[in-house]
């Protein structure tokens, strides 16, 4: 029993066995990466700007096919499908902060986002905010015009003149921007309309009182757009299809 046990034994190639391990490891990596290029990838929600729906902390699942994937870690998409974003859709993108920055620095960053599964911020090392991927919900499309209007108190977004809740017909809760609690609110707001560009989208958050948006920063060009928020998995409690 013991010389047969010491046969099997000097049969063992502990080399082949660690080769073959990192082989697996190697291929299971690069399905990751290719999965999360192309089909669907994880983000944490940094603010509360689209509260109620989704709060601070929240995790989501981004599907990036929907609207055109990029080829691994480059700006080039395999296809464009951005005209396929339509009023009412949760979109995720790049900040025009984040855009600005160079090729290269996108590329690390999202490549560690990715390995880690969310975790590591490549901007929040070097002391700058965690925003660099935003995400809004479409109220206007190219060729739109977005007003602003006072009634009874509450800040009404109108798209081409039509009350927003009129036009979309999602039903998505908000937390609704008054006279009274509105820090952006003016008589510019109120006066000016913004007329959307070709490629170009008007983004607002869920929660108005608290939301960098197109209000302060214009539209969202579609060279922007990584994908469309569908599923919130974390908090388990809070697990549901997003709208």
């Amino acid at each position: 029993m013991y010389l047969r046990y010491e046969h099997y034994k000097k049969k063992i190639n502990k080399k082949k066995i660690l080769k073959d391990i990192l082989f697996i490891y190697i291929i299971a990596l690069i399905f990751v990466l290719l999965f999360n290029s192309i089909i669907l990838q994880a983000y944490r929600i940094p603010s509360n700007s689209m509260e109620p729906q989704i709060t601070e902390n929240t995790r989501i699942l981004v599907d990036k096919f929907v609207f055109g994937p990029k080829y691994p870690f480059t700006e080039k998409k395999i296809f464009d499908a951005t005209k396929n974003v339509r009023r009412g859709d949760l979109i995720v993108f790049m900040s025009h902060e984040y855009i600005k920055k160079r090729k290269c620095f996108r590329v690390i960053s999202t490549l560690l986002y990715t390995l880690s599964f969310s975790l590591i911020e490549l901007p929040n090392f070097f002391g700058q905010s965690s925003s660099n991927i935003f995400i809004k919900r479409v109220i206007g499309i190219p060729g739109d015009t977005i007003k602003y209007k006072l009634i009874d108190g509450k800040v009404v977004v109108l798209i081409n003149d039509i009350p927003e809740r009129k036009v979309i017909d999602i039903n998505y809760s908000l937390v609704e921007e008054t006279e009274k609690n509105s820090l952006i609110l003016s008589s510019m707001i109120l006066q000016n309309e913004y007329k959307i560009k070709d490629s170009e989208y008007y983004v607002l958050g869920d929660n108005r009182v608290s939301s960098c948006d197109s209000r302060i920063w214009g539209g969202v060009n579609s060279n922007q757009i990584i994908g469309k928020a569908m599923l919130k998995y974390y908090p388990f409690s809070k697990f549901g299809v997003l709208k």
